[in-house]
């Protein structure tokens, strides 16, 4: 088997990137200067890596696979080139002049190899998805309560869209991660861009403005809409230890005076 796939070896690699352009239909957006290294560095760990039988070279072509994917280079890629390097294989040996048993050992052959191949690179690619996605996540985290540092000493942190149990965890982090990094003594939460204040949101602000204080930073409510405020009102909810302004700009001149911040 060894010796025909080296004499085919031409042959088999010409077929092998029709068979893969036919596979993939163009789905991937890959340009030919791109392309074309790529395919044929892939053509060539593949076929020493089967020609071997070895673990250094399926731990190249393994290493490989992730390359591609590093390089936007999609999972369809990938599986369709495995599938069709199979055919590939298959078609040109049996060709030959090949006996039963020699068919039944060649097909044997290739599966131990492919197999395995193929779950590692599963594994690979789904580590791959879940580490963008962790960092996606976290991206996400900071992006949905970013805590934001306007002088020394005092930073604000706009709350926009509805707060959920989630949510309210990742701004309670964030705000305690802020003070904590920035030294921070006064924070604005400026929920102008929350939608509703139902009791769930309101405890939750209160219990994220409790910790700050026991961090010893104070956390003034901003944004604070007449229609909001009525509700906080009808709901029964105590917010008279906390500072509270309608606007980002008043609680800016309060803040200004308590720190005594100088523009000079």
């Amino acid at each position: 088997m060894i010796n025909l796939m080296e004499k085919h070896h031409d042959e088999m690699f010409e077929n092998w990137v029709e068979e893969l352009a036919r596979a993939i239909q163009q789905e991937e957006k890959l340009t030919p200067n791109y392309a074309a290294p790529i395919t044929k560095e892939l053509f060539d760990i593949t076929f020493n890596s089967l020609i071997n039988m070895d673990m250094e070279n399926r731990a190249d072509l393994r290493q490989f696979y992730l390359k591609i994917l590093l390089y936007n280079g999609s999972p369809n890629f990938i599986t369709q080139s495995i599938q069709a390097f199979r055919r590939v294989v298959l078609k040109t040996l049996i060709q030959e002049d090949l006996t039963k048993e020699q068919v039944l050992l060649v097909y044997n052959r290739i599966d131990r190899w492919f197999d395995p191949v193929i779950t590692h690179v599963v594994n690979d690619c789904t580590h791959t998805w879940e580490s963008t996605f962790s960092q996606q996540q976290e991206a996400l985290k900071e992006m949905t309560a970013p805590f934001i540092q306007l002088f020394d000493g005092l930073a604000v942190m706009p709350l926009v869209g509805n707060i959920s149990e989630d949510r309210a965890e990742i701004i309670m982090n964030n705000l305690l991660q802020g003070i904590n990094e920035y030294k921070t003594k006064t924070v604005f939460l400026d929920i102008t861009g929350v939608p509703i204040v139902d009791t769930f949101i309101a405890q939750s602000i209160i219990k994220a403005i409790q910790a700050a204080k026991l961090l010893g930073a104070e956390c003034i409510i901003v944004g604070t809409r007449p229609e909001t405020a009525q509700t906080i009102v009808h709901l029964g909810i105590d917010l008279s230890e906390i500072n509270k302004f309608s606007s980002l700009g008043k609680g800016l001149i309060y803040a200004i005076k308590k720190l005594n911040l100088s523009f000079d």
